[in-house]
């Protein structure tokens, strides 16, 4: 009776895993069993749970909402993360064909937006939180990707959004007459987010203290966020207190001293954050000049009036010389670069401008983020030798190392319940200075593949010898997920986790299963499969 038995749930398991992948119409679907896999943890890490939906009455319809990860982020607010969702939207649900469900939850997002925000924590809409600065790029990035991807087009952005806090800044409780009573299309979220940037976003979060936050101080509950115009164009923000980007991890062990300190701030202008800046400029100068968006241009702080397209140009020109850590000494001055603290060089700084100075200098796998989506910022030969200086000092079997083996506070053992007294380690305070990120390494191998892509267009013709260099690279990329693969195969959550600990070994800690690391890599997979068909048209096009 138990082979029987067994027989039968494996073999309703295998129809069930059939008609899942039946019903996901997906380009990247269509591929290896590795992009099979990856595309399945769209089913696991979506679904209708009570405690957490996209709304706070889901009556009308029983939307499904994305968890974070698994097991650790499954129900009530903590399910639904806004930077999580629109990192892992793009790959979980637009290459697998979810296009309702990627709608669903840029709507119930831009739903809430506050202060110019897009919340951390979404909690059905009913308490927000708003204690993150890159949420709310990603998800700009993400209704530009389903602009470009999904049968709406620029049509979506004509979409009327009930807004859960009508004047955008004031709290009101979700179950008032006044919630969700005014409509703003997607466009003029947009806009709303561009105009409270650049005149400045300054506010204390609602409900601050011990009950929305028992580890954070007082002074972290204080949010500001603003453009440098004078100079570089920068979204910049933050402080030592608190830690707005998905580097979050909040100290809380009074033991070590540490209890209310961020273990990375960040503070400052991050460069994915500049990057995915670059990229909402980029987008909304076109529009703007085919008449497609609700404005041509933001006021500043001090009342001047910045044109989109001046705004775009001056990120262009002020990223390298802010960002780059030059090779050679002597070029530090032309790079604003501080030689006391350069730690490495032949890298992008991870911020600019932060209250700690020597954590500019920090090297981190954030840069990958900002190649991928505004490629046009960097100097195609310092990001090939940066790329070259990630692959051999932060690249992991699996992840990437949240920080530089030769920075002093790299600590590559997450263990959120080390209970000593040291300030480096205590609670987990190390989540993101050396353990291995999964997500990170998606973006990692989409930036080489850009950039590589870039050097074999420069030096080779429309060829035998381009097709075989961009065929090098594609075999190269796929190698780097034989590890992956090895895992996602062999687990019993069946997805990548969250993160590993130092060379890929097992964090205990570690969400199983995580929303954007699958998604990250089906993103990458979906490049890769470009370019195969790029270098079949190209040698098509020889052929003829």
């Amino acid at each position: 009776m138990p082979r029987y038995f067994a027989l039968t749930v494996h073999t309703a398991y295998q129809a069930l895993v059939r008609r899942a992948v039946e019903l996901l119409p997906g380009p990247v679907v269509s591929g290896s069993r590795f992009t099979i896999q990856l595309a399945l943890t769209s089913v696991q890490l979506l679904g209708h749970v009570k405690s957490s939906g996209l709304r706070p009455t889901d009556t009308k319809t029983l939307q499904c909402s994305m968890s974070a990860g698994l097991p650790h982020f499954s129900t009530h607010h903590m399910r639904s993360w806004g930077r999580d969702v629109f990192i892992a939207l793009d790959g979980l649900l637009l290459t697998t064909g979810r296009f309702e469900d990627a709608r669903n939850h840029i709507l119930a997002f831009g739903s809430t937006l506050k202060h110019g925000l897009i919340p951390n924590l979404l909690d059905s809409g009913r308490y927000p939180r708003y204690n993150a600065r890159d949420a709310t790029w990603f998800w700009v990035q993400a209704v530009q990707t389903y602009c470009k991807d999904s049968k709406e087009g620029l049509g979506f952005l004509e979409t009327l959004v009930e807004r859960r806090f009508p004047d955008g800044e004031t709290f009101v409780e979700w179950d008032s007459d006044s919630a969700y009573s005014k409509s703003n299309t997607v466009a003029e979220l947009i806009h709303e987010i561009m105009s409270r940037h650049a005149s400045g976003i300054d506010f204390r979060e609602w409900n601050a203290g011990p009950a929305l936050d028992m580890e954070m101080r007082d002074e972290g509950f204080a949010i500001k966020i603003g453009v440098d115009f004078d100079e570089t164009g920068f979204v910049s923000g933050g402080s030592r207190w608190n830690c707005g980007t998905w580097m979050d991890k909040m100290g809380s062990s009074e033991k070590a001293g540490i209890k209310g300190v961020p273990g990375t701030p960040r503070d400052g202008a991050a460069i994915e954050i500049v990057g995915l800046q670059k990229s909402a400029l980029r987008w909304i100068a076109v529009l703007c000049m085919s008449g497609k968006f609700p404005a041509d241009s933001v006021v500043s702080r001090d009342g001047s009036t910045v044109k989109y397209s001046e705004w775009n140009q001056l990120v262009q020109q002020s990223f390298e010389k802010r960002f780059w850590v030059p090779l050679d000494a002597s070029d530090d001055a032309a790079y604003h670069a501080n030689t006391a603290v350069v730690n490495r060089r032949g890298i992008y700084r991870d911020t600019y401008g932060s209250s700690t100075e020597w954590a500019d200098y920090q090297f981190r796998p954030n840069i990958a983020v900002a190649m991928v989506v505004a490629p046009e910022l960097f100097d195609a030969d310092h990001a090939l030798v940066c790329l070259y200086k990630i692959g051999t000092v932060l690249a992991g079997p699996m992840g990437m190392r949240t920080l530089d083996p030769a920075d002093m506070r790299y600590r590559p053992y997450y263990d959120n319940s080390n209970d000593s007294s040291d300030p480096l380690v205590a609670h987990g305070i190390n989540y993101h200075q050396g353990p291995e990120w999964l997500w990170l390494t998606g973006y990692y191998l989409r930036a080489q593949l850009i950039f590589f892509r870039k050097a074999i267009a420069r030096r080779s013709a429309l060829g035998p010898e381009l097709s075989h260099a961009l065929r090098t690279v594609y075999h190269n990329l796929h190698a780097n997920m034989v590890n992956l693969k090895h895992h996602i195969s062999n687990s019993s959550y069946a997805g990548l986790p969250e993160l590993t600990n130092k060379d890929g070994s097992y964090c205990r800690d570690s969400c199983d299963t995580q929303a954007w690391s699958s998604g990250c890599m089906l993103m990458a997979l979906e490049d890769m499969i470009q370019l195969e068909r790029d270098v079949h048209e190209a040698l098509s096009h020889i052929a003829k």
